[in-house]
């Protein structure tokens, strides 16, 4: 009988701190408080805005909040492309799932609201008329979309590495939100040495070193590895699933290998192989 995995992961905060930065001459403001951050023109124009709460937007903003043409990173892994009013999506738009659904139509609230058309990964098509996102009456639906309505391309946005950073850390947040269901219904997280995941993040990071082949032009310094403590507590399927260096992937990865044997996770009062990413940052010049 194949051992279950149970996809789960925790984190421990990587961002944090609170700064206020003066605006400049040029109207620029950035400020950062705990995970909320905005990088751009103030008080109107194109901007940045970090959130835990609404993930990575880029687009044009007033006064620090969505306002008009947008690209959404969503906490869910859900991409949002079109129009933003007072900070929610609302006008024209698609949604972008990780599972290949693209939702395209009208929105307001953030909800599905008006005439919107489902893509579905099999290549059929769905158009209905939706209120406060629940359908309401549908339109029409076809196993092959017809000329001119092809499924829209997922849109592409070359992003810098403390962007790709956040929202790595912002999935990972969102994953141990869901964690919490999960225990709820009486799974036992794995435990090291006694301690938590915290605490394993704390000593790996002990245990890295920068390489001396390392190259600092070439990214961050951060990782992400992901790794299994099986039923017997050992660690399997260890890989860098976040990181720019190879050099840096190879040494976190290393360092995780390192570890003494866990107390695995439980579920039913039955040991259960678990899956699990921690965050490395390499310290040094």
């Amino acid at each position: 009988m194949k051992r279950t995995i149970f996809l789960l992961t925790l984190v421990v905060a990587m961002l944090s701190s609170v700064s206020l930065f003066a605006q400049n001459q040029r109207g620029d403001l950035s400020y950062d408080e705990e995970i909320l951050r905005y990088e751009g023109q103030w008080p109107k124009g194109q901007g940045i805005l970090y959130s835990s709460k609404d993930g990575l937007i880029i687009g044009t903003f007033n006064n620090g909040v969505p306002e008009g043409k947008c690209v959404a990173y969503l906490p869910s892994g859900e991409v949002y492309w079109g129009d933003y009013k007072k900070g929610k999506a609302t006008g024209k738009g698609r949604l972008y799932r990780d599972n290949g659904i693209v939702f395209s139509g009208d929105f307001k609230n953030g909800k599905y609201h008006g005439t919107d058309t489902l893509y579905r990964r099999n290549g059929s098509v769905y158009v209905g008329r939706f209120r406060n996102g629940k359908l309401k009456s549908k339109m029409f639906e076809t196993d092959t979309p017809p000329v001119g309505m092809m499924k829209p391309r997922y849109p592409r946005v070359d992003l810098r590495n403390k962007q790709e950073e956040f929202l790595k850390a912002l999935e990972l947040r969102w994953e141990a939100r869901n964690l919490m269901l999960i225990e709820s219904a009486g799974f036992v997280t794995p435990r090291f040495q006694g301690g938590t995941l915290d605490d394993f993040t704390l000593w790996v990071n002990s245990q890295v070193k920068v390489p001396e082949t390392f190259d600092p032009t070439r990214g961050s310094r951060a990782v992400l590895v992901e790794f299994t403590v099986l039923a017997d507590g050992t660690l399997a399927d260890i890989h860098a699933v976040f990181g720019s260096n190879p050099d840096l992937n190879e040494a976190a990865e290393k360092a995780v290998a390192k570890s003494p044997v866990w107390e695995p996770g439980m579920f039913g009062g039955e040991k259960k192989s678990t899956r699990l990413t921690v965050p490395i940052v390499f310290e040094g010049e």
